[in-house]
């Protein structure tokens, strides 16, 4: 190994710390969301808050291809069923940070979190 494959090696090693301290940042201090706001085809339909002793309950909402139901589960929301065709909005997983989204794109649907954020 040369000096330049090891400084390469210390640049990267770097740069993974960096990105490692970003996510946890994100994960342990950032607050979470105090609303979600939902829209369809740009357009604002439903503002939901978000409490972490709020319970469980879902949300029909009809999307340009057909309906979307978001569950809210405390402080977090998910999509748990959309009319698009590859199911990518469920696999996003529930969100709960400011400025987080979720979008189920063929359905015209976007979800995006806001709170204080730092």
């Amino acid at each position: 190994m040369t000096a330049f494959d090891k400084k390469i090696a210390v640049v990267i090693l770097l740069v993974a710390l960096a990105m490692m301290g970003w996510v946890a940042y994100r994960r342990f201090v950032t607050p979470l969301g105090q609303q979600a706001v939902i829209l369809v085809d740009n357009n604002e339909v439903k503002t939901l808050p978000l409490e972490a002793s709020g319970e469980k309950r879902d949300l029909t909402v009809q999307g340009v291809r057909g309906e979307s139901i978001i569950r809210v589960d405390g402080s977090y929301i998910s999509f748990i069923a959309s009319a698009c065709p590859d199911k990518l909005c469920i696999k996003m997983g529930a969100k709960s940070r400011p400025g987080e989204v979720l979008v189920c794109l063929p359905n015209r649907v976007v979800i995006r979190i806001e709170g204080n954020e730092h």
